[in-house]
């Protein structure tokens, strides 16, 4: 069977496959959405907080959800998803193949990372902006298992740089589980955002990791808009 994840206005979504051609009809990935509190109220880590760009009225108060990532081991699946925003945070639902779309449940160590930085000085841009391009959100992951370790991409968008314009600087981060758990602890490459410096551009975040005999291929936005691949070397 093929798994596929995705989102729609911050909601995430499931389809499945037998051949990879003919897919299910979409299925929500209970708890995901984007919402205000009059809706319902959200714990803190969802919460959506102020961003210095960002007029507040025009925010959402809360999120679980955005550009999902997946990862499938025996008969668990895991969905990785944005929580909350200004700090952005990575989570991850578990769910038991067998019993999908129903069995979604928060892993048990959410959120796996988050950021700590804050925005950071309002006029910094470029290499000294880097050590907080993940402060509104966190999202887009994609994950694979080298050894004892599940390794990460996933995107840090920093948010607008003024208020007349939408978001406007992406970074590439780079994580890995803390231990042989999955749904643990994670820690952060100390040399984020990899690849380039702020403000990045659209698509710079969304990597996919490919993983043939030795070598393992990131695919991922460049500078100028195309799509490249580059070869990891571990060091």
């Amino acid at each position: 069977m093929h798994f596929l994840v995705y989102e729609f206005g911050a909601y995430v979504y499931l389809r499945m496959s037998p051949d990879g051609v003919a897919w299910s009809e979409p299925h929500h990935v209970s708890g995901t959405w984007i919402w205000d509190r009059q809706y319902g109220l959200c714990e803190g880590d969802a919460v959506i907080g102020i961003h210095p760009h960002i007029h507040q009225e025009l925010q959402y108060d809360c999120l679980v959800g955005g550009p999902p990532g997946i990862f499938i081991e025996g008969s668990q699946i895991y969905v990785f998803v944005a929580l909350g925003q200004a700090p952005g945070r990575m989570a991850c639902l578990v769910g038991d193949i067998e019993n999908l779309p129903e069995s979604f449940a928060p892993c048990k160590e959410n959120p796996l990372f988050q950021a700590e930085g804050g925005y950071g000085s309002v006029e910094s841009l470029g290499v000294e902006a880097n050590p907080y391009f993940e402060f509104r959100t966190i999202s887009s992951a994609d994950v694979v298992k080298v050894g004892d370790h599940y390794y990460m991409t996933y995107e840090g968008v920093r948010g607008p740089s003024s208020y007349t314009v939408v978001d406007d600087q992406f970074g590439l981060g780079l994580a890995r589980s803390a231990g042989p758990q999955i749904d643990g602890p994670w820690e952060k490459y100390p040399g984020n955002p990899i690849i380039a410096d702020l403000p990045g551009n659209v698509g710079l975040g969304h990597a996919d990791l490919v993983i043939v005999d030795d070598a393992t291929y990131l695919y991922t936005a460049t500078q100028d808009g195309t799509r490249a691949r580059y070869v990891l070397i571990k060091k």
